[in-house]
């Protein structure tokens, strides 16, 4: 028995392993709309430490306006991308068969020069146990609901696929099998999903059912997409489920599902079977307009990140009340580039960090430096990207291939607690060129930063009312300076080791 057991625990160890070593995640593509004249597709590369953002030239006629997916193989070179109505290969080029992939209204309305406007509409995942072989999953548009009042009339009703063998055409890949149906109901405007089986190669495909509290579970094994299942937990969603966000922790034990009409809504669940329970749901009734939201989770599985439109929230998953663990780590600081860059769709990256998208075409992505960590000490830098083009609202949905793993470091922040009862924070502390000093709850008050040198002389005297704001520090010479933050009648007083 015991023999039997070690050798059962080797299994799933090597399972794991297998698993953290992919690199299938290590490409994104971002961008806008894409012409030979005037490039505006993005690829992010992050084999390279920062990540490289750069231009890629892909085919005419092909646009980002929600839905985004890309593949990249074990070792982390790019195979193809799709926008939900194409299928590009790593040459930026349609891949063969790949041009209309999401039949219906879609296509009738969205796909020339752009693409599906679904949030999470649009899935790639490696078939299991086929080393060349690649599924593309998509949901439709069609007209579900026609001639009932009080409720949007279009609605997904399929789940498409296409079989991709990378193999062929040089190893640039084809599509083998075209817009396969994998499921037929009425299904959530958003939020195609997929994570990890409990054995370490299946995968769990996920879609919510339409006006329902209701999920489909759709397993692909090593045999090819199996029966669905059904599972009913929570709250029973409205018909405005446009513009939602769904994200599983690292560690694939919680499911979470956000929009601005339904809530914050946190299942737990279990891999090894597909069931969600224990839902908790957190509305958001003075935050969230428009639908403009997005959810992500920390890479240790611990601390959700919710955007809010002009807030952004953290809540602690490993916390006995979920809500009440709500901390505001960072408030839009009003920047524009040239539009408003305001907190929208969001995903961990294989670097460990959580980039945001914006809610209009800018030239920035906002920057959780530290989201294994508690509160301010997050480090949320906003616009902290600066993108080579317009990126409009889009990341890339892509499933988590590394589980659960690291932990905080925070040698590199100095968290002052409460100030005039608001949280403050200063980092990173050694600090080289710039500090950052972080006010989520500024509203409209002001703040007074004072640098000392050693000697107690004022080196630096600065007042600030945004958020969020960066301070030149590369003209004081390397040593020990002290500080005071005051806001009101409140003070904070600390230190830093400035570096050469």
């Amino acid at each position: 028995m015991k023999k039997t057991l070690l050798i059962g625990s080797i299994i799933c160890w090597l399972h794991s392993l297998a698993f953290t070593q992919e690199k299938r995640d290590y490409n994104w593509i971002l961008g806008y709309e894409q012409s030979l004249a005037n490039p505006e597709i993005i690829s992010v590369n992050f084999n390279a430490n920062p990540a490289i953002f750069s231009h890629v030239i892909t085919t005419e006629d092909f646009g980002m306006a929600g839905s985004n997916t890309a593949m990249s193989d074990r070792e982390g070179e790019l195979l193809f991308y799709s926008n939900g109505c194409k299928i590009i290969n790593r040459a930026g080029a349609i891949m063969k068969n790949g041009g209309l992939i999401n039949p219906g209204l879609i296509e009738l309305l969205y796909c020339e020069g752009g693409g599906s406007p679904l949030r999470q509409g649009v899935l790639s995942l490696p078939y299991p146990g086929h080393d060349s072989l690649y599924f593309v999953f998509t949901i439709d548009f069609d007209r579900a609901y026609q001639g009932v009042d009080s409720v949007l009339a279009v609605a997904p009703q399929r789940v498409f696929y296409q079989l991709i063998d990378i193999s062929l055409e040089n190893g640039l890949g084809a599509v083998t099998a075209q817009n396969q149906i994998a499921l037929m109901d009425t299904f959530s405007r958003s939020c195609l999903h997929a994570v990890r089986h409990a054995n370490g190669t299946d995968w769990w495909i996920i879609i919510p059912k339409s006006h329902s509290n209701c999920y489909f579970l759709l397993p692909l094994t090593t045999q090819g997409l199996q029966a669905y299942q059904l599972k009913c937990s929570g709250h029973v969603w409205s018909d405005d489920d446009v513009s939602a966000q769904s994200v599983f922790s690292p560690d694939t034990k919680k499911y979470i599902r956000f929009n601005a009409f339904n809530g914050l809504n946190i299942f737990d669940f279990d891999n090894a079977n597909g069931e969600l329970s224990n839902p908790v749901r957190i509305t958001f009734p003075n935050d969230t307009i428009n639908s403009i939201l997005g959810v992500a989770v920390s890479s240790n599985s611990k601390y959700l990140y919710v955007s809010a439109r002009k807030k952004l929230y953290q809540f602690d998953l490993h916390a006995p009340d979920i809500e009440a663990s709500k901390v505001l780590v960072a408030v839009w600081d009003g920047f524009q580039n040239p539009y408003s860059t305001l907190f929208y769709i969001s995903a961990l990256a294989p670097d460990g960090k959580i980039y945001i998208s914006n809610t209009s075409s800018t030239y920035n992505l906002h920057v959780i430096d530290k989201p294994n960590c508690p509160g301010l000490a997050c480090e949320v830098r906003q616009h902290g990207i600066t993108l080579p083009s317009y990126n409009f609202a889009t990341i890339p949905n892509i499933p988590h291939y590394r589980g659960s793993y690291g932990d905080c470091d925070s040698t590199s922040n100095v968290i002052e607690g409460m100030l005039g009862g608001r949280p403050v924070a200063l980092y990173p502390n050694p600090a080289k060129d710039y500090l950052w000093i972080n006010c989520p709850q500024l509203e409209g008050r002001s703040y007074i930063l004072m640098i000392y040198d050693a000697g107690g002389s004022t080196v630096m005297h600065l007042e600030g009312n945004t958020a969020l704001n960066q301070i030149d520090i590369s003209g004081l010479r390397p040593g020990t300076f002290f500080y005071s933050i005051r806001i009101g009648a409140s003070m904070v007083n600390g230190k830093f080791l400035k570096l050469e």
